[in-house]
């Protein structure tokens, strides 16, 4: 352990004696306002889009209301309203109306 201690001590003393010149500081801390600012700006760019995105999910959600559904009365929908079957274009013309009038049925001998 004292060896590695030891090592340890000696590389940093080498180090300091033999390091960068007085520039290396602003150098150093020149990189390091550069990548605060870089930083800065993606979470700024972040946050926006987070804000448009926000902005847009309330400008769908808060649309003008839809206008509440009126209530038809009974007697103005069989007034307006005449229904007939679907297949009632794939028969022929009609001859009678089977509701209304009924066909005389021929006696069996």
């Amino acid at each position: 352990m004292i060896d590695q201690e030891m090592t340890l001590r000696n590389r940093v003393r080498d180090a300091w004696h033999h390091g960068d010149d007085e520039s290396s500081f602003e150098e150093i801390w020149q990189r390091a306002r550069t990548g605060y600012a870089v930083s800065r700006r993606r979470y700024a760019g972040f946050a926006a889009a987070a804000v448009i995105a926000a902005v847009v999910a309330v400008a769908i959600g808060v649309r003008a209301p839809e206008p509440m559904p009126r209530y038809i009365e009974l007697a103005e929908l069989l007034e307006s309203t005449y229904w007939s079957a679907p297949s009632d274009v794939l028969l022929p013309e009609k001859q009678f109306d089977i509701y209304q009038e009924l066909p005389t049925l021929f006696e069996s001998t």
